[in-house]
C-alpha cells in the first residue's frame, strides 16, 4: 500500500487530494476545493485533474473559499460521491446569507443550494452523502473495525463503516432519476474504511460534524420569518439572484455574526492503528532554503483536515478531542482551522497530538490577518511541530508519501 496526501498551494481556501494505491486502481479523494485566489486554484485543479477521476469528494462547508472550484473539478473529472455536513433547510439559507454579506454570492452557488441533488447529479455525482451532527458530547467515537495484520491484495475500494438511509430532502424538487444525485444520510461516527479485493487495509477516512447552535439559528430563522412573512425557506434559495432578495437577506445577517461558520466538517485521514510505514514529508517553509524532507518509520501518517471548525470554544473542543481520541496519537499533520484565525485556536488540540510534525495554515493574500503570529508560535512551541504556511505558490504545497513495508 502506497499513499500520497497533498495540500495544494492556492492560498486563501483550501485544496486536498489524497491517493492511495494498491493493485491498478488507486482510491482517490479531494478535501474542500475553493480559493480566494481563483487563478492559483485553476492552476491547481488541473494538476489534481490529471490524476484521474475521484471517489470521494469532501466538503467541510459551504463558504465560496472552500467550494468555489468545485464546479471546475467536476467539469474536469468525474466524482463518484460527494460528502457534505448533514444541511437542514435554514442551515443552508445560512451559508446565502454570509456569502450576500461579503458580495460573494454567484448565481451558480445559489442554483446549487437550491437543488443540491440535481445541480451535483447534472455534473455526473452518483451520490451525495451527509454526515449527521454529534449532539452528545462526542458519542462513543468513529466506528471502525481493528485493521487486519495483513496488507491485502487487489485493487482498493472505500465504503461507509455503517448503513446509509436514502433521503429525499426537501430542497430537491424532483424525484431520484436521470441527472439527479441519489442523496443519503449516515449517522455521527460513519467513516470510510478502505479495503481491498482480499480485506480491508489499515487505512479510514473519518469525518466528524459540529452542529450550530441552537438558539443562534432560532435567532436566524426568527429573523428569515420577520423579513420574508414566509415558512418556505427553498422558495427564499430559489430567488436569492434578486438583489431585492439578496439585501433582504443582508438584513438576517445580524442573528449570525457572532458564529460565521455555523457548520464545517473535519476529516481525518490516516491509519486506523500504527504499523511498519515510511513516511516521507516534503514541505519549503518561506524562511528556509531548500526542502525539508525527514524519513521516519516512526511516524504515523495521520492527517487532520479542520476547515474553519471553531475549536476555541469548550464546548466544541472537547467534543472534537474526544470524538477523535484514539486517532491524535497518530496524527503527524495538522490543518489549523480558518486558515491559522486566533478565533478558531486552541493550544488544548496542538498538545492533545504528541506526534504532531507540523502544523500549516493554508492562506494566501488576505485582509483578516490569516495567520495570526500566536498561532504560528503556538505551533513552534510545539515540543516537535513546526509551522509552515500553504500560499497561494505551488513550491509551499506539502506532500507526504506513505510506504507500508
Amino acid at each position: 500500500m502506497q499513499v500520497t496526501l497533498v495540500q495544494h498551494g492556492v492560498g486563501q481556501g483550501g485544496l486536498f487530494c489524497g491517493t492511495l494505491t494498491l493493485g491498478k486502481k488507486p482510491l482517490r479523494w479531494v478535501y474542500d476545493c475553493g480559493s480566494n485566489q481563483t487563478g492559483d486554484l485553476a492552476r491547481e485543479i488541473g494538476r489534481v485533474a490529471r490524476g484521474g477521476d475521484l471517489d470521494l469528494l469532501f466538503l467541510s462547508h459551504l463558504d465560496s473559499d472552500h467550494v468555489n472550484g468545485v464546479d471546475q473539478l467536476l467539469s474536469r473529472v468525474k466524482v463518484r460521491e460527494v460528502v457534505l455536513p448533514y444541511l437542514s433547510e435554514t442551515a443552508l439559507i445560512a451559508t446565502l446569507v454570509q456569502d450576500a454579506s461579503r458580495d460573494r454570492l454567484s448565481g451558480v452557488f445559489v442554483e446549487a443550494v437550491s437543488d443540491l441533488g440535481g445541480w451535483f447529479g447534472s455534473r455526473g455525482v452518483e451520490t451525495i452523502t451527509f454526515v449527521d451532527g454529534s449532539d452528545d458530547e462526542g458519542g462513543d467515537g468513529p466506528i471502525v473495525p481493528r485493521a487486519p495484520e495483513d496488507g491485502g491484495e487487489g485493487d482498493c475500494y472505500s465504503k461507509w463503516t455503517t448503513g446509509t438511509l436514502p433521503i429525499r430532502m426537501e430542497i430537491a424538487d424532483r424525484l431520484q432519476g436521470q441527472g439527479v444525485a441519489l442523496m443519503q444520510r449516515v449517522s455521527p461516527g460513519a467513516a470510510q474504511i478502505v479495503s481491498s479485493d482480499t480485506s480491508a487495509l489499515n487505512w479510514v477516512l473519518i469525518p466528524y460534524v459540529h452542529q450550530p447552535s441552537a438558539k443562534v439559528m432560532q435567532a436566524f430563522n426568527d429573523a428569515l420569518d420577520a423579513e420574508f412573512k414566509t415558512t418556505d425557506k427553498m422558495a427564499i434559495a430559489r430567488t436569492a439572484k434578486d438583489p431585492a432578495v439578496r439585501a433582504k437577506l443582508r438584513n438576517c445577517y445580524d442573528a449570525l455574526w457572532s458564529d460565521h461558520n455555523l457548520v464545517s466538517m473535519t476529516l481525518y485521514a490516516g491509519p486506523i492503528q500504527k504499523q511498519a510505514l515510511d513516511v516521507e514529508l516534503w514541505a519549503k517553509p518561506h524562511y528556509r532554503d531548500g526542502y525539508w524532507h525527514p524519513r521516519d518509520a516512526s511516524k504515523a501518517g495521520g492527517w487532520m483536515l479542520t476547515g474553519d471548525a471553531h475549536l476555541d470554544g469548550l464546548r466544541r473542543r472537547q467534543r472534537f478531542l474526544k470524538f477523535y481520541d484514539a486517532y491524535l496519537p497518530l496524527i503527524n499533520v495538522l490543518m489549523l482551522p480558518h486558515h491559522g484565525s486566533i478565533h478558531n485556536h486552541s493550544d488544548e488540540v496542538l498538545h492533545a497530538m504528541p506526534d504532531l510534525w507540523i502544523g500549516f495554515a493554508a492562506a494566501g493574500p488576505n485582509s483578516y490577518g490569516h495567520p495570526h503570529d500566536d498561532v504560528r508560535d503556538a505551533v513552534q512551541a510545539h515540543r516537535r511541530a513546526v509551522f509552515h504556511r500553504v500560499r497561494e505558490k505551488q513550491s509551499s504545497q506539502i506532500v507526504m508519501e506513505i510506504t507500508a513495508r
